[in-house]
């Protein structure tokens, strides 16, 4: 299984991101698509419950950013992201509790890892979905000295490309610590930082790009006629955060528990 060299960490550690290349193969990335392809149905419902188009359960939210009030097959182009996959798809599931992420993140953050993000983002074609530059601030003191203790983790399931809005990074951002915006604000972080400096992370499938949340990230519209899909897996070491799912005990997975069933909406449970 793929882990971080020392020169690896050290690169980490001074531009705020990596890039692992080949960590997930093509059968775990193909597993990875079956979901988004049933995530996709579910968005293409007419009868989701407020709650979860909304959020405000804060755990599962199917975020469709329409441009105007619509729903069905005409919403789809804008399903923007869902939080929580892994409590309504086994893919998502299987993925998150696979052993490679306690091997990858190891010499970085430990193996008995929290959770606090799970989250799948989409780009569909014409959807104009981007988003601005940002950080990846957690709450405090749920997780304690941020930039050594939680590493973000996004999957790349399509090919990532500049064309399609892939991920773009500043290199060493990080090291400005909490910049204190509101998240998205316009110009805020601009302010603060030279964007101008930032990088595409153009990736394979099965690469994982890395950062941590104080590195400021952001990117722009897929302007291709093919979707954009990523997976995003928020670790954190546990003895460094009082709240979030567990993901790892030791290296051992830990299964995803609610106190709901999302039987509605839930891979193979709807007509139970």
């Amino acid at each position: 299984m793929k882990t971080l060299t020392k020169k690896d960490i050290e690169a980490f550690r001074e531009r705020g991101y990596h890039v692992a290349r080949g960590v997930f193969d093509g059968d775990e990335i193909a597993r990875l698509r079956e979901g988004y392809d049933y995530i996709l149905e579910l968005a293409a419902r007419t009868d989701l419950p407020d709650a979860i188009l909304q959020g405000k359960d804060r755990e599962v939210h199917i975020h469709l950013q329409t441009p105007r009030p619509m729903v069905g097959t005409k919403a789809v182009p804008y399903l923007r992201k869902v939080q929580w996959p892994s409590l309504i798809h086994p893919a998502f599931e299987e993925i998150r509790n696979s052993a490679k992420f306690p091997a990858l993140l190891e010499r970085l953050i430990g193996t008995s890892l929290k959770q606090y993000i799970n989250q799948i983002n989409f780009k569909m074609p014409g959807g104009d979905i981007h988003f601005p530059w940002h950080q990846d601030i957690r709450p405090t003191p749920a997780f304690r000295d941020q930039v050594n203790n939680y590493v973000q983790t996004i999957i790349v399931v399509d090919e990532a490309t500049v064309a399609n809005g892939c991920l773009h990074v500043v290199p060493g951002s990080h090291k400005l610590g909490n910049l204190k915006v509101t998240r998205y604000a316009k110009g805020e972080v601009e302010d603060q930082v030279d964007v101008s400096s930032a990088v595409p992370c153009e990736a394979m499938p099965g690469d994982v790009v890395m950062f941590t949340s104080y590195t400021v990230h952001g990117s722009v519209p897929n302007t291709t006629d093919k979707p954009r899909r990523s997976y995003i897996n928020g670790f954190v070491r546990a003895s460094a955060c009082d709240v979030g799912k567990w993901a790892f005990l030791e290296g051992k997975p830990v299964p995803i528990t609610s106190d709901r069933d999302y039987h509605e909406i839930r891979y193979g449970l709807q007509d139970k």
